[in-house]
C-alpha cells in the first residue's frame, strides 16, 4: 500500500473535503473553494480533469486513489500533519464491513481520518481518531444530493461541518 505525508504548517486554514465524484464534480461543491484552500480527495475520482481544475482553484489538492481509480501519481493513504494533529486519508474500502473500528485500529494516532466509497456523509466524534465520510460529491448514489465536510481551524479551535446540497439546487 502506498502512502505519503505532507505538512500544512499554517495555524488558520480550511480544507474542503470531499470524495466519490465519479467523473462528475457537483458546482454547488466547487464553488466552495477557494484559493485559500485546502482540498481533500478521498478517491474515486473517475476523470483526472476534476484533479486538474481542484489544483488551479485551490491552494493544494491532496488525493487518494479509490476502488475505482489506478492514477500513478497518487496513494492509497495520504497522512497530512497540521498544527492541530494527524489527518489521514484513505478511501476505505478495505476496511469493510467495520470501517469506524478497522479504520480507528489502523491510524490510532490520527485526529482524524477521512474516508469514502459508502457514499453515506458521516460525522463520527464520538471518540478518537474521529472518522469522517463527506459522502459523495458528484451526482453518483448521492443520497439526495452532493455533499462535503468543511475543516476549519482557528486559533478557537476546529470545526467540522457537513455541507448537503439538494438535487434541486
Amino acid at each position: 500500500m502506498k502512502s505519503n505525508s505532507h505538512i500544512i504548517k499554517d495555524n488558520i486554514f480550511r480544507i474542503i473535503i470531499l470524495s466519490d465524484t465519479h467523473s462528475y464534480l457537483s458546482p454547488m461543491i466547487s464553488n466552495l473553494i477557494n484559493e485559500d484552500d485546502y482540498v481533500i480527495h478521498a478517491g474515486d475520482i473517475l476523470d483526472h480533469e476534476i484533479l486538474t481544475n481542484i489544483k488551479v482553484m485551490s491552494r493544494q489538492l491532496y488525493a487518494v486513489n479509490g476502488n475505482n481509480d489506478d492514477y500513478n501519481e497518487l496513494n492509497d493513504v495520504e497522512i497530512i500533519t497540521t498544527s492541530i494533529g494527524n489527518i489521514v486519508v484513505t478511501h476505505g474500502h478495505k476496511h469493510y464491513p467495520d470501517y469506524h473500528d478497522s479504520l480507528r485500529r489502523a491510524y490510532p494516532d490520527a485526529l482524524i481520518i477521512i474516508y469514502g466509497h459508502t457514499h453515506h456523509h458521516t460525522l463520527d466524534m464520538t471518540k478518537k481518531p474521529y472518522v469522517v465520510n463527506p459522502g459523495a460529491a458528484g451526482k453518483t448514489r448521492t443520497q439526495g444530493g452532493a455533499s462535503c465536510i468543511i475543516l476549519s481551524n482557528s486559533y478557537d479551535g476546529f470545526n467540522l461541518e457537513l455541507k448537503k446540497f439538494n438535487h434541486c439546487q
